[in-house]
């Protein structure tokens, strides 16, 4: 039988309140930074802390705790709890962290997660810039980007005239400099 403290609730030790409050607050980003705030964890391999803070949040006592805290603090903020851009991103988190969920599920929270973040902006906007862009932009692109990997080229043009290798005459080298004064 459980044991249960006062009001019915489920009663915890002081270590799994202070888990239950670090993951139903947010304070901890992941159940695993949660369990390692809370529990002496420095010996863990990460995996088994994925492991040992998703069983925690699992356990019947835990997860009440951590559900009814939650919803205390959605009220008081006045966010709903399905509703709210806190709650789903904390699920998304707790997603991304779960060992025991499909590899698949983990991976598309963390790709919501980085939509979320704006972690992958910079990359989506610049190849919408490209597809939309025309011939001479991109050209222009092209050059400016080889000028900078190549500055000691000079010019570069990528337009697509061939210019044949005995066109191209390398620039004379500069003539020694001697401390010598000049015999006439």
């Amino acid at each position: 039988m459980r044991a249960m403290g006062s009001k019915g609730k489920p009663k915890l030790t002081p270590k799994r309140r202070a888990f239950v409050e670090k993951v139903a607050s947010g304070e901890a980003p992941t159940l695993a930074q949660a369990y390692r705030d809370t529990y002496s964890a420095e010996g863990f391999a990460p995996h088994a802390l994925h492991v040992e803070a998703s069983r925690l949040a699992k356990h019947p006592d835990v997860a009440l705790c951590i559900e009814e805290r939650r919803r205390v603090l959605d009220a008081r903020s006045g966010a709903k709890v399905a509703g709210g851009k806190a709650y789903v991103l904390r699920r998304l988190r707790e997603e991304a962290d779960d060992m025991d969920s499909p590899a698949n599920a983990r991976i598309n929270a963390l790709s919501l997660l980085a939509k979320a973040s704006g972690a992958l902006e910079d990359a989506v906007d610049r190849e919408a810039k490209r597809a939309s862009a025309s011939e001479a932009e991109l050209l222009a692109e092209l050059e400016a980007r080889l000028s900078h990997l190549y500055p000691d080229i000079g010019a570069i043009d990528v337009s697509g005239d061939v210019i044949d290798a005995q066109d191209v005459q390398p620039e004379p080298a500069e003539s020694p400099v001697s401390d010598e004064p000049d015999e006439a």
